[in-house]
């Protein structure tokens, strides 16, 4: 075999040697997904400009939360709870209960003047409860959250009435409850 100098599946001799030599085939589309992802995220701005317009305008008719309620409504609908709309009082099915002493928002004032966590419902602001028939009631004590303040100094702990179930069995409903 004879030797002549010049590389094997290379670049012949007379061909410069410069940067674009050495790189490889562009891949072809590329520019076409980033242009797609910089279009997607300025129209994401331009869509979230245009919410937060609206809800300064209008704060009461824009729902923050809008996408988890419909969520939650759905979850609700597949696990037997509500069927469209509000399910009758003393229904079979799962309702969420709000809670009173937060007002459903998860927090309430401390000592200091700053938010605390609820002690009640934990910071959540509802509490999901199932009942299995008309004779479960809501809890008059604990008003369906399952828990209250046991001592004056805030100490909360588990209804002592439903035993933090939330509900609790009405006596004559359930003797006529069937089976």
């Amino acid at each position: 075999m004879r030797r002549t100098g010049a590389r094997r599946g290379g670049l012949p001799e007379s061909a410069p040697l410069t940067r674009s030599a050495f790189k490889g085939p562009q891949p072809k589309g590329k520019s076409i997904y980033v242009g797609l992802m910089v279009l997607v995220v300025v129209g994401g701005f331009f869509l979230q400009l245009n919410w937060l317009q609206r809800a300064k305008q209008d704060p009461a008719n824009v729902a923050p939360n809008a996408l988890a309620d419909k969520l939650g409504h759905w979850m609700l609908q597949t696990r037997g709870g509500e069927s469209g709309g509000a399910a009758p009082a003393g229904a079979a099915g799962l309702e969420n209960v709000e809670c009173g002493n937060c007002l459903g928002t998860g927090h309430v004032l401390s000592e200091t003047g700053g938010k605390a966590i609820c002690p009640i419902c934990q910071g959540v602001g509802y509490r999901l409860i199932r009942r299995f028939d008309a004779a479960d009631r809501i809890c008059p004590m604990c008003a369906g959250m399952g828990r209250v303040p046991l001592s004056p100094d805030s100490e909360v702990g588990t209804c002592p009435r439903c035993e933090g179930r939330g509900l609790i069995r009405d006596k004559a409903a359930a003797s006529a409850v069937p089976e």
